[in-house]
């Protein structure tokens, strides 16, 4: 739908509704001069009409003339060829408009019966003609001024009417989520602004309320969680004091280690990322193909399905990065094992100095998965409620360590996600 500003709506709106008020004004005033000058007109040539009547000596041809106006009567058994042209063949009663040499003439025809005969009047219109184009021209003067100051009435006044608006956003804008946000202020001349100022704040308070319960439910997930891992890690330690496992004992033993200790940092990063922060002390120089070894391994391990199954492609010039290396392994684990669950076949796992492909020879990811895991952030997205749980986690990674997840590929031949690294390196 194509959107179009609010101001740009209210102005044109106030403008046709002035230039309609300023053609139905000169309209009116068109029509009005219109009626005057006709009835001006009609009763002029009635009185002069009355007066030549009263004036008409006998039955014989008479003509009289002033300075714009000309009579003649002819009795009725007289011939109109003692007429000027433009009165001859005109019957009576009869009332016309001439134009003759330039001159604008009004012509009147009327029967008279006491001397019977025809009385002619013609009156030389042309000066008043011209005062009828002069107040025309004036009008449409008029007309093209209001238009002009209409715009500009109809600017001011559309940027009257939406500068509170602009002052809402504005507030609206730099309000920052958090537990205790900034409210708006109600200090608006409209009652409507007001209640919407009102209304997001009431918003703001139910916002942070379950701000304040979700930063509570994650530090009581955090208590939750740490605890069983603390009391497994404290067994698994028990058990290595004694020293009376055998070999095979003390292998299961060191991977359950191994995978406890795993959990451990997960756990805690899942709960920093949660509360939207991540720990930078955790810094190191990681060896990516060194870990996507050690995921892979540690997946076959955990699932025999996956084994044998993902191949690493690195180059030698692959650099180490100076990251999180925490991040970086669940984010590796999660798109492989996404990639291992989607497809019975081999996973291919390429690295470069700048990037990271993993290819799966699956069915591809529906469209709106695909629309959402591309967008620019989670929060746009809506935190892919419709996706799985693992890529939420990948993009949450992506957006912490500032890279770049792309999906090059999805259809029925496979999908390829693509890592673009942003790090500084260490040499």
């Amino acid at each position: 739908m194509k959107q179009s500003a609010l101001y740009t709506r209210l102005l044109k709106t106030i403008y046709l509704m002035v230039a309609i008020t300023v053609l139905i004004c000169v309209l009116a005033v068109e029509i009005f001069f219109e009626d005057v000058e006709s009835r001006a007109l009609n009763f002029e040539f009635r009185a002069n009409a009355d007066f030549f009547k009263a004036n008409i000596e006998g039955n014989k041809f008479q003509h009289w003339k002033t300075a714009d106006l000309e009579a003649f009567f002819l009795p009725q058994a007289g011939s109109d060829a003692r007429l000027p042209e433009l009165f001859r063949g005109r019957e009576a009663p009869s009332f016309d408009e001439v134009k003759i040499d330039g001159k604008t003439f009004l012509i009147t025809v009327e029967q008279v019966n006491n001397p019977s005969g025809k009385l002619y009047l013609a009156k030389d219109f042309t000066s008043m003609e011209r005062r009828e184009f002069i107040v025309e021209a004036f009008l449409v003067l008029f007309a093209a001024i209001m238009l002009v100051a209409g715009f500009f009435v109809s600017k001011g006044s559309a940027r009257l009417l939406i500068k509170p608006l602009e002052k809402l956003s504005r507030d609206i804008r730099v309000v920052k989520p958090g537990v205790s946000m900034q409210r708006l202020k109600r200090d608006y001349r409209d009652i409507e602004f007001v209640r919407i100022a009102e209304s997001f704040n009431l918003f703001l308070s139910e916002l942070e309320f379950h701000i304040k319960r979700e930063k509570a439910f994650v530090k009581l997930a955090s208590h939750e969680l740490r605890t069983p891992l603390a009391v497994i890690s404290g067994a698994l330690e028990i058990l290595e004091q004694r020293q009376n496992l055998t070999e095979q004992d003390q292998k299961t033993l060191s991977r359950i280690g191994n995978a406890t200790r795993t959990m451990q940092q997960d756990t805690e990063m899942l709960l920093q990322l949660a509360r939207g922060k991540a720990d930078d002390e955790n810094l190191t120089q990681v060896n990516v193909p060194r870990l996507a070894e050690e995921v892979v391994a540690d997946l076959g391990s955990s699932n025999r399905s996956f084994a044998n199954r993902a191949e690493i492609i690195s180059e030698a010039s692959v650099p180490r990065i100076y990251t999180n290396p925490v991040l970086v392994r669940m984010l590796l684990r999660n798109l492989i094992k996404n990639a291992l669950v989607h497809t019975p076949s081999k996973v291919e796992i390429h690295l470069d100095e700048e990037q990271i492909h993993i290819n799966d020879f699956g069915g591809g990811l529906p469209p709106p998965i695909v629309s959402k895991v591309t967008s620019s952030s989670y929060k746009e997205s809506g935190g892919l409620q419709e996706s799985s749980f693992g890529l939420l986690i990948v993009q949450l990674i992506c957006e912490r360590l500032n890279w770049q997840l792309e999906i090059a590929q999805s259809s029925k031949s496979g999908t390829r996600f693509v890592i673009h690294m942003s790090r500084p390196l260490q040499e």
